[in-house]
């Protein structure tokens, strides 16, 4: 056997060259074809995608490109005070780096961009990323089978030009922040500030503040100024849940409800990564877990909503008119939750006037509301949102020259919320139905990469020119999503005597002319009322999906490489490790020497005897040792 290795190795290299040509058909079947990726944007996206991209897919280039000047996306542009995790830190944060020292169960924004660095550092993903360049536009060549992709330094203002095979937007969700439409709002005399762009050097000590809006930024920001500020005018026009301790907060029961980490545990986490990893599932855990409260007239949504009632009613007992204005008619979760600790303490407090009015205008030196009130004040505060959900901010052409913000202005939606319908080898993380109503963000992000990278390696394979969702995909996928929401709790309506028309110019839902109206107007809605924001289904749900793609969904292009021939790209029958005389049997002998029972395959029963946690698939006691089946 040596000697015929050895034989081998003396005359195999000549031979493997000749063989080893520019054609396809020559070359071993692991031997990959160069492939470019670019990525819009640096925030956990872009992060995900830039330290799992490389690590995955081999003969890689890979350029993402950052309109700042670090990474981070909200968390490096939002520098309001309160700024904080709206779930508990333990999830909010990657698979495969933990943190054991969160100094608070909801951190801080200094905090997670601070731990954003630092991961983004130890995996060297910094080495991927251009700043300061922001994407203009991008284009697709049906003749190269790339994307034409125009960049600006914001610096210089220079304009290049970038060629990809394959584009991932990574670019959020909510990320154009914008003024309130207010007659005489840029007339204001005083101090007019943004909350996504919050000035460092505003002081409103001892100065009347008008605050306007209550959405998650509002909702932080209360507590913190109304401590300096002399009065401040909290104008809210929606009504809102505020649940004892926010999204997951039944992890607080051990620390006697405080947010804050207590020193013995940072240090026993420290000491114990096991200890650790069990307390994060434990937390994971209460975010997957209440499933029943998502649907319409359950036990669960009742129970929500009834906890939830109780405890604003007693935190604002000081003022019932504000517990009667405040509280909703919807369930609980039909606008997304946000933690508010000290929020409805600030809201009963002597300097705070709690405002339900609507703004008719504002003069130059205050707020006057639709019931002729006026309000004089020296800062004005706009915690108002941002520019439209899923708005795309510049012009991406695919097939056709269709423009993905015509498309997306008539109505956002892509394939599995990832691949847009015209646009091939265009992905898009937290895309038009791509978050998780329940469960962390980040692990969802994770999972999506992982797909995008399953999609990519396929491209790269099988010398895939173009790939792109059928109009079938798209129109079955707009089904499921439609028929998943209409029995949950974020499709709640009024009765019919609401009953309004609006005309959907949609190739998919040309059945749908009128709707009800909604209870609760969440930003994640779509003017016909169709939702938009929201993964279809649980966290678990989701990872079962994204790790089993479904490749007839999509229509694909081939290369003139392997044109006549699809398989052409199975190459000369070896792989590179045979022909470069290396290590030949991992493929099958690296595996488990004895088939692991996939634990989801138990019963529930089961699962529940034996102390397996059934979303997860581990053991509890032993969670450090197993990788759950829900990650890739």
């Amino acid at each position: 056997m040596f000697r015929l290795k050895k034989d081998m190795a003396s005359v195999g290299p000549a031979v493997w060259e000749k063989l080893n040509d520019e054609d396809v058909a020559t070359k071993a079947i692991d031997v990959l074809r160069p492939i470019k990726v670019i990525v819009i944007g640096a925030g956990m996206s872009g992060m995900t995608a830039g330290i799992l991209f490389p690590r995955s897919i081999e003969n890689l280039e890979l350029v993402i490109y950052e309109k700042n000047a670090d990474i981070g996306g909200t968390w490096f542009e939002n520098r309001y005070p309160g700024l904080a995790c709206d779930i508990p830190s333990h999830t909010y944060q990657f698979t495969f780096e933990e943190n054991t020292q969160w100094s608070s169960y909801y951190a801080g924004g200094p905090e997670i961009q601070a731990y954003l660095k630092r991961v983004n550092e130890k995996y060297k993903a910094y080495e991927h990323m251009k700043f300061n360049h922001r994407v203009e536009k991008a284009s697709w060549n049906e003749k190269t089978g790339q994307w034409l992709v125009e960049v600006q330094n914001t610096i210089t203002g220079e304009t290049s030009l970038d060629t990809a095979d394959v584009v991932c937007s990574a670019v959020g969700i909510l990320n154009a922040w914008k003024y309130p439409d207010i007659p005489g709002l840029h007339e204001f005399k005083g101090r007019l500030v943004h909350s996504a762009v919050y000035p460092n050097d505003l002081d409103v000590s001892g100065k009347r503040v008008a605050l306007i809006g209550a959405g998650s930024s509002g909702i932080q920001i209360l507590p913190q100024i109304r401590r300096q500020a002399e009065t401040v005018d909290h104008y809210v026009r929606g009504k809102l849940w505020i649940p004892p301790a926010g999204i997951g907060g039944e992890g607080l029961a051990e620390r006697n409800g405080s947010p804050i980490t207590p020193a013995e545990d940072l240090e026993r986490f420290q000491k114990d990564p096991k200890e650790y990893r069990k307390y994060r599932r434990y937390v994971e855990d209460l975010l997957n877990r209440p499933v029943e409260a998502l649907y319409k007239g359950s036990p669960g949504a009742k129970m929500f909503v009834d906890m939830c009632r109780t405890h604003m009613q007693e935190k604002l007992k000081k003022k019932p008119e504000v517990f009667e204005a405040l509280v909703p008619d919807y369930p609980v979760g039909c606008r997304r939750i946000t933690p508010g600790p000290g929020y409805l303490e600030a809201l009963v407090e002597d300097n705070v006037n709690f405002v339900p009015t609507k703004i008719k205008r504002v003069y130059d030196n205050g707020i006057e509301t639709e019931d002729g009130t006026r309000r004089d004040v020296d800062v004005i505060i706009c915690a108002t949102g941002f520019d439209g959900v899923y708005k795309q901010h510049f012009p991406v052409h695919g097939q056709y020259n269709a423009n993905l913000q015509d498309l997306w202005e008539e109505m956002p939606e892509a394939y599995l919320s990832m691949a847009p319908r015209l646009m091939p080898n265009y992905y898009v993380f937290l895309g038009p139905n791509g978050g998780p109503g329940l469960g962390s963000t980040v692990p969802f992000l994770e999972l999506q990469a992982r797909y995008m990278i399953r999609v990519i390696q396929k491209i790269q394979r099988e010398y895939i020119k173009s790939m792109v969702p059928t109009n079938r995909a798209m129109r079955d996928w707009a089904r499921i999503v439609d028929a998943y929401f209409e029995k949950t709790i974020y499709s709640e309506k009024v009765g019919p005597q609401a009953l309004i028309s609006y005309p959907l110019q949609h190739p998919y839902m040309h059945e749908l002319t009128f709707f009800f109206v909604d209870k609760c107007n969440a930003w994640w809605k779509h003017k016909s009322g169709r939702l938009l924001a929201i993964w279809p289904g649980s966290l678990i749900h989701g990872a079962f999906i994204f790790q089993n793609p479904r490749w007839e969904d999509y229509e694909y292009e081939l290369k003139e490489e392997i044109e006549g021939n699809s398989l052409r790209w199975f190459g000369n029958g070896l792989s590179q490790r045979q022909i470069e005389m290396k290590g030949t049997t991992e493929v099958y002998l690296d595996q488990p020497a004895v088939p692991v029972e996939n634990p989801l395959r138990k019963t529930r029963h089961e699962r529940h005897e034996n102390g397996v946690d059934g979303l997860n698939g581990v053991k509890v006691d032993d969670a450090a040792n197993v990788t759950a089946v829900a990650r890739c």
